[in-house]
C-alpha cells in the first residue's frame, strides 16, 4: 500500500511538474536579430496570402520591446470600442474559436473580460465598451502566433467586430491571477482523496 501512495503521489507531481515547465513565464529573452527575424516572418506570413497588415504601428512597438524582453510573462490589454449589431456579434464569436487554440497552444490565454457598465472618474472610458487582459508565456509566444497563418482566418472577424481597439503589454505589479497555485491546490485535493481511496480499498480487502 506505501508503494501504491508513493507512486499515486509521485504521478500528481509530476503532472504539476509537466505543467509548470509548460505554463512557463520565465524564459530566454528574446535577442534583437531572432526578433528581427520573427517581425520578418510575420511580414511575409501576409505577404504570402496577399494579405495588407493593418495600418499601426505595430513593428515600431514590438522592436521597442524586444530591446527591452527580458523573457517572462506578461500581460496584454485590450480596450475595445465593439461594432453594434448581431454580424459583428457573430464576428467576435467566430474570432474567438480561431484565437483561443492559438493561445493554449503557447500557454497563453485570457485573464480577464468584463464589460463596461458605468464611469468612476474622467472620461476617456466612455469610448470603451469592454476590458480584455490576456496573459502570454513570454514575447516569443506572441510573436510565434502572430506569424501563424491560423491567426489569418480570424482577422477580418477580428476588425469586423470592433470599431476601434487600443492594445498595450504590462508586467504585473500587484497580481491576484494564480494558475500555478490554483492547480497545485487542485492536485492536493485530488491527492487526498486518492490517498483515502487507497486506505478504503485497504481496509476492505483486510476485512474480506
Amino acid at each position: 500500500m506505501i508503494r501504491l501512495k508513493l507512486a499515486w503521489c509521485a504521478a500528481l507531481a509530476l503532472a504539476y511538474g509537466a505543467f509548470v515547465v509548460w505554463y512557463g513565464g520565465a524564459g530566454a529573452p528574446l535577442t534583437k536579430a531572432e526578433g528581427a527575424a520573427m517581425l520578418d516572418a510575420i511580414g511575409q506570413m501576409y505577404r504570402d496570402h496577399d494579405r495588407t497588415p493593418a495600418s499601426t504601428d505595430f513593428r515600431a512597438n514590438l522592436a521597442d520591446m524586444i530591446a527591452r524582453d527580458d523573457g517572462r510573462e506578461f500581460y496584454m490589454v485590450n480596450l475595445e470600442t465593439r461594432k453594434p449589431g448581431l454580424e459583428a456579434l457573430a464576428a467576435e464569436e467566430r474570432y474567438g474559436l480561431v484565437v483561443l487554440p492559438l493561445l493554449l497552444k503557447r500557454g497563453s490565454h485570457p485573464v480577464f473580460v468584463a464589460d463596461r457598465v458605468g464611469l468612476a472618474l474622467g472620461q476617456y472610458g466612455a469610448e470603451v465598451d469592454r476590458v480584455g487582459i490576456v496573459r502570454y508565456r513570454s514575447l516569443r509566444d506572441f510573436l510565434d502566433m502572430n506569424a501563424d497563418p491560423g491567426l489569418l482566418e480570424g482577422i477580418d472577424d477580428k476588425f469586423a467586430a470592433l470599431e476601434r481597439t487600443e492594445v498595450f503589454i504590462t508586467r504585473p505589479v500587484i497580481a491576484a491571477e494564480t494558475i500555478r497555485l490554483t492547480l497545485a491546490l487542485l492536485l492536493a485535493v485530488i491527492g487526498w482523496i486518492g490517498l483515502k481511496l487507497i486506505d478504503w480499498r485497504s481496509a476492505r480487502r483486510a476485512a474480506a
